[in-house]
C-alpha cells in the first residue's frame, strides 16, 4: 500500500470513527446498554464500509494514462475478453487480443472495427509454443510502449454435477482455467516486473462458493482463486497488483442456450448404463431442462464485468478483488449468503434446487 492510500484510509477512518461516536451519544439515552453497545458495534461497521465507498469513488478514483502502455488479454474469440479489448483500444491503450481462433468472426470482427493499436494474436494457453510464441512476438512489437497489465481471460465450462461429468471435463476445465492461466502469467511476469503493472485473472463466484451441477468449472475456478491470492502475497514485494475478478452468472457463450441441452446429450450418452439405470432418464432430462433454466437467468449487463476489468487495469489504487454483480441487491444477497454458515448456505442450494426431482433410486427409498 503506497503512503498516499494509507493516510487517506486513516483519515476516513478517524472522521467515521468521529461521526459514529457524535450519533452514538445522541441515541445512548434512549436504550439499554447492552442493546446500545451492539447496536453501536454493528453501525460503526456498516457505516465505515458505506462510507468508505464513497471516499474511495472521491479519492481514489484517480486512473493511469493510457499513452505507451499495452495490455495483454486472453480469450478474445468472443465474451469478457472480445469486449474488454474493445472497450481498452477505444481508451487509447495498446492492446494484444490473443484468440484461439485467429480467422474465427471474433478475431476478425476485432481486426476490422478497431484501431492499429489493436493486435490479434494467435494463442492456445494450453500450449508452452503457443504461448511462446506470443511472448517473442509481444516483445519485439513493444517498442517504446510497456506492458502494463495482463488479463487471463480464456476458459471453459464443461460438465455437469461430479458423478455425472467425464474426467476429461475435470482435466479440460483445470487445463485451461487454471494450468493455462499459470503458463500466460508466469511467461508474462518479467515484463511485469519491469513495468510495475498488474495481473488481472478472472475467477468466479463459483469459485467461492461451490455450485452443484458445474462440479468442473467450480473446482477449477476455486483453485484459480487460490493462485490469486498466492501470486498476490508473492508479487507485493515487486510492487505488482494481483487482481480477481469474480462475476456472477452473465450471459456469454458458456452459458449459451441453445448450445447447452447439445453439450448435456453429449455427456450423457456415455454413461455407464449402471448409472442411467440408478438415476432415471426422467431424472436426466429434467436435469437438462433446469440446468437451461439456470443458465436463462444469467444477467444480460456484461458491461458491469467489463467496466471492472478497466478500474482493475487503470485505476492507481484498485481493489484486490471485484465481485461482479448484475445490481446491488444481488452484490448485498451474495455477500450475505457467503458468510452464512456452511448449513445455511445448503439450505439455499437445495430451495434453488427445489424442481429438480430426486434420481430414480432415491425415489425408491
Amino acid at each position: 500500500m503506497d503512503v498516499k492510500y494509507f493516510i487517506k484510509a486513516l483519515t476516513h477512518l478517524g472522521i467515521c470513527f468521529f461521526t459514529v461516536q457524535v450519533f452514538s451519544q445522541i441515541f445512548q439515552g434512549f436504550m439499554p446498554l447492552w442493546i446500545y453497545k451492539t447496536v453501536s458495534v454493528i453501525f460503526h461497521f456498516i457505516f465505515t464500509i458505506l462510507m468508505f465507498k464513497i471516499t474511495k469513488k472521491l479519492c481514489f478514483n484517480k486512473r493511469i494514462k493510457p499513452e505507451n502502455k499495452a495490455v495483454l488479454i486472453t480469450g478474445c474469440d468472443s465474451g469478457f475478453g472480445h469486449l474488454l479489448a474493445k472497450q481498452l483500444d477505444s481508451k487509447g491503450f495498446r492492446v494484444y487480443a490473443t484468440c484461439l481462433q485467429p480467422t474465427g468472426h471474433g478475431a476478425t470482427e476485432l481486426k476490422l472495427k478497431s484501431s492499429e493499436n489493436l493486435k490479434v494474436l494467435e494463442m492456445d494457453v494450453t500450449k508452452d509454443e503457443s504461448v511462446s510464441k506470443a511472448v517473442k512476438f509481444i516483445k519485439e512489437d513493444l517498442g517504446s510502449h510497456e506492458l502494463w497489465a495482463v488479463v487471463n481471460n480464456a476458459g471453459v465450462f464443461k460438465g455437469t454435477s461430479a458423478e455425472l461429468s467425464k474426467l476429461q471435463n475435470y482435466k479440460d476445465c483445470i487445463e485451461v482455467n487454471l494450468i493455462g492461466m499459470v503458463r500466460v502469467t508466469k511467461a508474462f511476469l518479467p515484463f511485469l516486473r519491469k513495468s510495475k503493472g498488474r495481473v488481472v485473472n478472472i475467477a468466479s463466484f463459483a469459485g467461492r462458493m461451490a455450485m452443484p451441477y458445474m462440479t468442473p468449472y467450480s473446482v477449477s475456478k476455486f483453485a484459480v482463486v487460490g493462485f490469486n491470492e498466492c501470486l498476490r502475497r508473492e508479487m507485493d514485494v515487486w510492487g505488482i497488483r494481483v487482481i480477481s475478478i469474480e462475476p456472477e452468472l452473465f450471459r456469454t457463450p458458456m452459458t449459451d442456450l441453445e448450445s447447452i441441452p447439445r453439450d448435456l446429450d453429449k455427456e450423457f450418452v456415455d454413461l455407464d448404463a449402471s448409472i442411467i439405470e440408478d438415476y432415471g432418464t426422467t431424472y436426466l432430462e429434467n436435469l437438462k431442462k433446469n440446468i437451461r433454466v439456470f443458465a436463462r437467468f444469467s444477467s444480460l449487463r456484461i458491461f458491469n464485468v467489463i467496466k471492472d476489468l478497466e478500474s482493475a487495469i487503470t485505476l492507481e489504487s484498485p481493489d484486490a478483488v471485484y465481485k461482479t454483480s448484475r445490481n446491488y441487491i444481488f452484490k448485498i444477497g451474495i455477500y450475505i449468503l457467503h458468510n452464512f454458515p456452511v448449513c445455511v448456505q445448503d439450505m439455499w442450494i437445495k430451495l434453488m434446487l427445489f424442481f429438480i426431482i430426486h434420481p430414480k433410486s432415491r425415489r425408491k427409498c
